[in-house]
């Protein structure tokens, strides 16, 4: 089971999501079935459901402790006339979104961080569309950690980070596996941290860490504490990535789409 911190701090994704959210002002059809692809203590549904407020939400999360304190978030801001009235998200604990072509939108905040095929994942995000359904999506991209990176190969710590995953081949892994017209970009966030407990935590909550690995984890987490001990590191650098895209429509073989313009008039 993935766990979380003992008290997890979703800011992370709370920037993340807001950061998505501004870019949906541009839509003119608001999506009715929304289907969120990883549970991000509450920051996303938040957003979604004050934007879209008759939109049904469907969460997906095979770490089942995120659900749950996505859900017990959710309970702990209700009022008692919304305790006895509103639906909350249903949820289900599984990566695997329905692939029935019955979404308006699949929303996903950090939730390829944890998996491990990310092409898999993008294909079942687009079997989960409808055609000319819309995707949102943010991740990490190679430059996250990179001060903490370069201090642990200074000391021979080997970490791979194979689920940090450059934003242009997010791309063309949208453009290959089911969506035209496929969006990506990326900015840089920098925090600074007073102790290796805060930053661990942090990097646990968003799923980051847990998607690293090490030839030895207790010594990665030791050189760290010593670091922060002597000052030697301050600044963590993340790479936020973020990416949109639209579902293809997916014709029989040998067939073409028909359109019909209006003739124009003088």
């Amino acid at each position: 089971m993935t766990t979380l911190p003992h008290k997890p701090d979703w800011f992370l994704h709370a920037h993340l999501a807001a950061t998505l959210d501004e870019r949906l002002c541009i839509l003119k059809q608001p999506p009715e079935q929304i289907i969120l692809a990883a549970a991000d203590g509450d920051e996303s549904y938040r957003l979604l459901s004050m934007r879209y407020p008759h939109a049904h939400f469907q969460e997906y999360d095979s770490r089942e402790t995120y659900l749950q304190a996505a859900q017990i978030i959710r309970k702990a801001k209700q009022n008692w006339w919304q305790k006895l009235h509103s639906n909350l998200p249903a949820q289900t604990v599984s990566d695997q979104l329905p692939g029935n072509q019955s979404a308006d939108m699949v929303w996903s905040n950090l939730g390829l961080i944890h998996q491990n095929d990310p092409v898999a994942v993008i294909k079942n995000w687009a079997e989960a569309l409808k055609p000319d359904g819309l995707l949102f999506f943010s991740h990490f991209g190679p430059d996250t950690l990179k001060e903490v990176m370069t201090l642990w190969r200074t000391e021979g710590i080997v970490v791979k980070t194979p689920n940090l995953i450059d934003m242009h081949d997010l791309g063309d892994m949208l453009f290959q596996h089911g969506f035209y017209d496929p969006v990506t970009d990326m900015d840089m966030l920098t925090l600074q941290y007073t102790n290796a407990e805060r930053f661990i935590d942090d990097m646990r909550t968003a799923g980051l860490w847990q998607s690293l690995q090490f030839n030895s984890e207790i010594d990665a987490v030791r050189i760290l504490a010593d670091a922060w001990q002597s000052n030697d590191i301050q600044n963590v650098t993340l790479e936020l990535v973020y990416g949109h895209g639209v579902k293809k429509q997916v014709l029989p073989d040998n067939t073409a789409p028909v359109q019909f313009y209006p003739s124009s008039t003088t």
